[in-house]
Parts: structure tokens; C-alpha cells; sequence
């Protein structure tokens, strides 16, 4: 049974989407898609050897091996030029840029990415390599939040609020918001009193955390 996280991935897929999942893991995620009928046919992959055994196993549990191919491979380097989009999930922001610096990045018009962290940097590159954002949402999953965003070839401007905190999620989700302006408190109270720079600056995304959550 699939995770509230990865449900909600495989609610952002399309039929007509043409897909490789990045670190598939156990490759529960391609198994639901082709077993719901939402996907025909599917491409996982993994760096790790072992990873990909235990994909390849739940693959032939379910009888599958005609439709899920399951490779070894640092992503999208062992694509097929068929493959139009591509998921990431459960990696940091800095493995999924390298991930995406591979010149097959330019046949992907459809990105659908589950970042650990830093989706500020997130957006901001994928947004120089003429990606846009065409969806955002937040699912909370066994303690943590978790935040999907859908990029699409094109370009499109976005101010540095937007960046950081998402085009979409500004306008929604103040539950996240709250979570995000607890932290941003927690970090506010370990900070030196003498490094006054730093604590301007927290403090003022404390005061936008604030306004977001009204």
C-alpha cells in the first residue's frame, strides 16, 4: 500500500505522460501507476543495486516485467528519447540538480519533483533552465510535510517571495505556514543576540511567515 506521499505523486501523473521515476526504491510508485491504469507502461530507476533488486522483485510479485523496465542508472543519463517526464522523490534539492545537469534534460517537458529540502534553490534552477511551475501542493505524511511541485517547459518570471515560498502555496495551506513560522521562531531564539545581521534578516521572514498564516 502506498504512502500518503507517494499518493499524492501519483495523482499529479497523466496518461499521457511518458515516465521514468528516478530513485524508484522498492518501486511501489510504477507499480500503482500501471496497476491503476494510469500509465501503460513505465521506466523506474536507481543508482543502487540493491534498491533496484528489491524493485525488480515487487515487479515479477505483481507480474509486471512487460511493463515496468527497471535500469541502473545515475537518471535520466539511461533515458529513452521517448521519455517526456520525469518524478523525483525522497532525495535532497543539491542530488536532484546534479540529477538534471545531464544534457537529457532537454527532451523532459515535465518534471514532477518531491524535494527533502531547499525548494527555494529548487525553483530558482529549474526556473533559469526554462521550466515553469504549473502546480504545488503539501502532503502531510507520518510527521512531516512533504511539498510536490509540477514543472513544465517554458518560461515565466517570478519575484523572489514566490521563489522561496512558492507561487501556489502563498496562497494556500496556512497549516504549513504555521509549521514553517514555529521553526522560523525556534531558530530565532538559538541565535546570538550579537549577530544582529542574521537576525534581522529572520526576523523579517518571521514577520511574512506571520502574514501568510492569517
Amino acid at each position: 500500500m502506498l504512502s500518503n506521499r507517494l499518493k499524492s505523486i501519483a495523482g499529479l501523473v497523466q496518461n499521457k505522460d511518458k515516465v521514468m521515476d528516478i530513485g524508484c526504491d522498492h518501486a511501489l510508485l510504477g507499480i500503482c501507476l500501471v496497476k491503476n491504469n494510469i500509465l501503460n507502461n513505465i521506466v523506474v530507476s536507481d543508482i543502487n543495486q540493491k534498491a533496484l533488486d528489491n524493485a525488480i522483485k515487487n515487479i515479477k510479485k505483481y507480474k509486471l516485467q512487460d511493463k515496468i523496465d527497471a535500469r541502473l542508472g545515475n537518471g535520466i543519463s539511461v533515458i529513452d528519447k521517448n521519455i517526456n517526464t520525469i518524478i523525483i522523490s525522497g532525495l535532497g534539492t543539491n542530488t536532484i540538480i546534479k540529477i538534471l545537469s545531464h544534457p537529457n534534460l532537454k527532451q523532459i517537458k515535465k518534471l514532477i519533483i518531491q524535494s527533502n529540502n531547499d525548494h527555494y534553490l529548487l525553483r530558482k534552477y529549474l526556473v533559469l533552465k526554462e521550466y515553469y511551475i504549473t502546480h504545488e501542493s503539501i502532503v502531510y505524511d507520518k510527521g512531516h510535510y512533504y511539498i510536490n511541485i509540477v514543472f513544465e517547459k517554458g518560461k515565466r518570471k517570478y519575484t523572489f517571495k514566490e521563489l522561496m515560498y512558492g507561487p501556489f502555496l502563498i496562497y494556500a495551506n496556512k497549516d504549513y505556514f504555521e509549521f514553517l513560522l514555529k521553526k522560523k521562531r525556534a531558530l530565532l531564539e538559538n541565535i546570538p543576540k550579537y549577530k544582529i545581521t542574521t537576525i534581522i534578516k529572520h526576523k523579517k521572514e518571521e514577520i511574512f511567515l506571520k502574514r501568510l498564516t492569517k
